[in-house]
């Protein structure tokens, strides 16, 4: 194995090298370097890296080996602790791990060692290894498909049975170890001899640090020690092929790596011919304090916005006392000048009012404002006038759109877009962003007052219409109208006969005997121009199987309609919908000092129902079945202890709703306390 140094200071250069130098390849001499005296208490992990066998090695490979004892002596903001997944033991119980994770063609871990004193719940049976080498053994059952094996120190699960005993013959020194066959892995493991944590990444696909995948790296080393309670040495090494590969740009990115990091000295850079490594020393109580702190944010506008005003007061509605300085506030992704918003403040807090000046003003625009601490920043933002208020009306025959400003907001109409789109124009980030079918700019020269009108034609019902401040995208979107085609759907359903109603109702969305009878008959369509779809696929009835025409309350029943099929009513030239629903079973419920009353609607069997109990500490499940025989009907109560669900002595606090689950999969039901 290759020797060298736990770390070697780069020398020769003084206390600025890092940033004075730059484009050149650095390099030391053994007379340069200045020893780095051990720091903490040895961490061995040969209890565990010995049952790694050289089955589970690959090109491209993690191999990571933690003590959680020794982590848990620093006050971290979050314990450490593994992951079991579905094992049945206890995290807390893991002292220590050593895991390896595959990346050659895709992310798989083969191998998990746990030094744990929990016994494992299932059944096992005693295995003996090609090498002789006796264990317990079982098939976990469970969705990851793992086996696990112990000797009684430790857990091993793999994803088969013969890397189980691969690691067992390691243990024993009857089979090969990783550490042997792959000695790259080993010189990773040991440069940070008395860590407490320890990952070596080798391979194409590892996770090297920013601006060096270019370099031929032989492996990548992250290790961790606690120091103290508050403080924790993190440290970083990458060893390469060629030690040309060592320049200033280099190693300024390796510092970089712990810009977010809170420590109190600057990261310690360290060369050994092709080896760099960067330490720095974390801060845990600095850490502890910055997220303690609640940074000012939520930025509250009013939207009454009075134009005559100087300042646009902008109000804090969270936040601890921070200071000035290491706060910024953007508008549109400037920075904004500091003189005007900082509105005298020293420091800010919740309540505290910054400003903007009021020429500056104008529709969509986003402000930010971003607390710069140790860790890294935290950011709140929100939108000034992104919205205002258009109506529309439609004319399928026509396909004329008429688009009216209902807001009393001043829009200078040369900034002002309509965009056509086929539907709601949303697409991923990593997509291109559609273009709209048509656009238009009607009020060029004009200033935007209520009541303002324009129209477009070529409008085809389902599309959506994009009212831009300065552009034709979504993110340009001060309003959005929908050409909708005349009709909506209510629907009606009965559990028990399975019969669905669906009416066709024209005018406001009110049920047609809600409305004038002028207003309901004014209204009439062909029955063709509608269409029913069970699961995307026409129904047995159709309103053309009843009418010629329709008007609002026209009414077709379905028969046979199984809860949970997909529902829609939709406009059949173009498919858009105007009216849907999922059938399923309902009950009415009444909450009261705990118990729980059914007092309307369906009677369902009560072995068919789950009961979900939210309470202000947590959440649990009730089977209706264990409480209830038959069914659940009206008049049937059952109650609410959430100590005994629990299966605590602790009230679990005040429980502030209950939902009923028919059939594992449908909310029928809801109840809610003090309502």
């Amino acid at each position: 194995m290759q020797q060298r140094p736990r770390r070697a200071v780069l020398g020769g250069i003084g206390a600025t090298m890092i940033t004075a130098l730059s484009g050149s390849t650095v390099a030391t001499t053994e007379s340069e370097r200045t020893p780095v005296a051990s720091t903490t208490t040895e961490s061995s992990f040969d209890d565990v890296l010995a049952y790694l066998p050289a089955a589970v090695a690959d090109d491209s490979m993690v191999v990571t080996a933690v003590d959680y004892d020794r982590l848990l002596e620093a006050d971290q903001p979050h314990d450490p602790r593994p992951s079991v997944g579905s094992l049945d033991i206890d995290a807390e119980s893991v002292s220590k791990s050593a895991f390896v994770t595959s990346y050659t063609d895709e992310f798989s871990q083969p191998l998990r060692v746990f030094v744990t004193d929990s016994e494992l719940e299932a059944e096992t049976e005693t295995r003996e290894s090609d090498a002789g080498i006796e264990y317990e053994f079982t098939a976990h059952d469970s969705r990851d498909e793992t086996v696990v094996g112990t000797d009684g120190d430790v857990l091993v699960v793999a994803t088969d049975a013969e890397t189980v005993d691969a690691a067992f013959d390691a243990k024993a020194g009857e089979g090969d170890r990783l550490l042997k066959s792959a000695s790259t892995v080993e010189d990773g493991l040991t440069v940070f001899d008395g860590s407490d944590a320890r990952t070596v990444q080798v391979g194409d696909e590892q996770m090297a640090p920013r601006d060096v995948e270019d370099a031929a790296v032989e492996y990548v080393v992250r290790a961790q020690t606690v120091l103290d309670r508050d403080t924790m040495e993190v440290s970083i090494g990458v060893q390469f092929e060629d030690e040309s590969a060592v320049t200033d740009e280099l190693i300024e990115t390796l510092e970089a790596e712990f810009a977010y990091t809170a420590t109190a000295d600057e990261p310690a850079v360290e060369v050994d011919g092709a080896f760099v490594s960067t330490t720095v020393e974390r801060d845990l109580a600095a850490e502890r304090a910055v997220r303690e702190h609640d940074s000012p944010g939520s930025l509250h506008v009013d939207r009454e916005i009075d134009l005559d005003d100087e300042y646009l007061e902008i109000e804090l509605l969270r936040g601890d006392p921070t200071p000035i300085e290491d706060v910024t506030f953007e508008v549109d992704g400037e920075e904004y000048d500091r003189d005007i918003w900082t509105n005298g403040h020293g420091k800010l807090e919740a309540g505290d009012t910054i400003v903007m000046d009021m020429d500056d003003v104008e529709p969509n625009l986003s402000i930010s404002l971003s607390h710069d601490h140790a860790l890294g920043g935290s950011t709140s933002g929100t939108s000034i006038l992104s919205h205002f208020r258009f109506e529309s009306e439609f004319d399928v025959d026509t396909g004329e759109l008429g688009v009216t400003y209902d807001d009393d907001f001043p829009l200078d109409g040369d900034r002002v877009h309509l965009a056509v789109y086929e539907d709601r124009p949303y697409y991923r980030p990593d997509e291109e962003a559609p273009e709209p079918r048509t656009s238009a700019q009607p009020w060029t020269g004009e200033t935007l007052s209520e009541g303002d009108t324009a129209t477009l034609d070529g409008v085809e019902p389902g599309d959506t219409v994009l009212v831009g401040w300065d552009g034709t995208a979504y993110d340009d979107s001060i309003s959005r109208v929908q050409a909708r085609p005349p009709g909506h759907v209510s629907f009606e359903y009965d559990y028990d006969s399975e019969r669905l109603e669906a009416v066709l109702e024209f005018g406001s969305r009110r049920p047609a005997s809600e409305m004038d009878e002028a207003e309901a008959s004014d209204i009439e369509r062909s029955a063709s121009e509608y269409e029913l779809l069970i699961d995307g696929e026409p129904a047995d009835t159709q309103w053309t199987d009843e009418f010629e025409t329709v008007s609002s309350g026209a009414t077709i029943e379905l028969t046979d309609v199984p809860i949970g099929v997909d529902v829609e009513a939709v406009w059949a030239a173009t498919e858009t919908r105007i009216g849907s629903t999922q059938p399923q079973p309902s009950v009415e419920l009444e909450y009261d000092a705990g118990t729980i009353e059914h007092v309307g609607g369906d009677e369902l069997s009560a072995a068919e129902l789950t009961a979900e109990v939210w309470t202000d500490e947590d959440r649990f499940e009730i089977e209706l079945g264990d409480e209830i025989d038959g069914d659940f009907e009206e008049g049937e109560t059952f109650t609410v202890d959430a100590g005994t669900e629990a299966d605590s002595d602790d009230e679990l606090g005040e429980v502030y709703h209950v939902s009923i689950r028919y059939a594992g999969e449908y909310q029928v039901g809801y109840a809610y306390p003090n309502r």
